[in-house]
């Protein structure tokens, strides 16, 4: 197993992940981003999208996809992402 980093996407309503992760992108305000550990500290708006996040735990990668905007913070391997609504759902696909 790599080296991994904690990810926790929460919406107003319910926290859809908190876990270690490998690999996460994201819709970000600029453009797609993808986040690995020790990435430079961040915060950054979300547009509406796909996020992809790749866990130990599993070799199938955790899609989420959601039409709302929100924000991302990345600081110390710790990322955190704040969603503005709970139309999210995590998607496994094969």
């Amino acid at each position: 197993m790599g080296r991994t980093f904690a990810v926790s996407i929460i919406t107003p309503e319910r926290s859809l992940f908190d876990g270690e992760a490998l690999y996460l992108s994201v819709p970000g305000g600029a453009g797609s981003m993808g986040i690995l550990p020790d990435h430079a500290p961040l915060l950054s708006t979300l547009m509406p999208g796909r996020f992809e996040l790749r866990i130990p735990s599993s070799e199938k990668a955790v899609f989420f996809k959601t039409q709302k905007a929100g924000f991302i913070e990345v600081k110390r391997n710790v990322v955190s992402i704040l969603l503005d609504a709970g139309d999210s759902a995590p998607i496994l696909i094969p």
